[in-house]
């Protein structure tokens, strides 16, 4: 009888072990990518100038926007997400981007971004004035007419982009911060985990592209301080549970099964 009873013990004790280590876990991911920080260096932003072929992107901002002398600018990012696992489901997406300059120091101005739809140049030059003009692009460098300056050039001047917005977000004064997010985003980023031939990244146009002195400099990957920060939650393919929240599992699983031991052969005592 006492045997019967402590391998019925035993047996209870691995049972509830068992399911506790084997129970369905909701852990998730969260990233952080910023150029520089914890070794990231993947990315990759410039400038498109219309009134010439100039490139921009050793600059330590880009703009977006139209000048004081009605000239265009539209900006491009694109970040490298390999430090994601193949196979992750991505839950949410954010954008930040801090403002450096306002143009005529004007407020609030929407800016959406656009998937990029042909691969392109970023390069290390840096234009004058800022930036804000551009210098003499390098081959293969991003420029209005050129996804490859010199090799090859885009569909449609000032970039190859979807009409349909990704994502929208109001940029103020210098110091303020832009931040875009959404689904659009998260489908965005899914498709470029999936898919990392088709990521060319985004560009970004003003939602009132073309009224006089209305452009933005936002701080660049190259700047000193405030780059771009993408905040990425996404939920792993194979979900693994961290060690200490095992190891919490386990003690607690056993001190189930022992206490339910205990109650086993006191009531066996009991009844002999």
């Amino acid at each position: 009888m006492i045997r019967k009873s402590g391998c019925a013990s035993l047996a209870l004790l691995f049972c509830c072990t068992l399911a506790v280590l084997t129970a369905p876990s909701a852990y998730g991911d969260s990233l952080v990518l910023i150029q520089g920080v914890d070794g990231y260096a993947g990315f990759e932003d410039t400038s498109l100038f219309s009134e010439n072929e100039n490139s921009g992107g050793g600059s330590d901002g880009v703009f977006a926007g139209t000048n004081g002398q009605l000239d265009t600018r539209r900006a491009l990012i694109r970040a490298d997400f390999s430090v994601i696992p193949q196979g992750a489901a991505i839950t949410d997406v954010s954008l930040q981007m801090t403002v450096m300059i306002s143009g005529d120091n004007f407020g609030n101005v929407d800016f959406t971004l656009h998937k990029v739809l042909r691969d392109w140049g970023e390069g290390d030059v840096i234009g004058l004035s800022e930036g804000g003009f551009g210098a003499t692009a390098a081959p293969g460098d991003a420029t209005w007419l050129s996804n490859a300056h010199g090799a090859s050039s885009w569909t449609d001047a000032g970039g190859d982009f979807t009409p349909n917005v990704s994502a929208t977000a109001a940029a103020g004064l210098a110091g303020t911060t832009a931040t875009w997010g959404g689904p659009s985003l998260v489908a965005d980023l899914q498709g470029w985990i999936e898919d990392s031939s088709s990521n060319h990244g985004w560009l970004i146009l003003s939602a009132i592209e073309g009224e006089f002195k209305r452009v933005k400099k936002f701080h660049s990957s190259e700047a000193l301080q405030d780059r771009p920060v993408l905040t990425i939650q996404f939920t792993p393919d194979t979900v693994e549970m961290p060690l200490m929240d095992e190891i919490a599992i386990l003690i607690s699983a056993i001190t189930i099964g022992s206490i339910a031991i205990v109650r086993l052969r006191r009531a066996h005592a009991i009844n002999r």
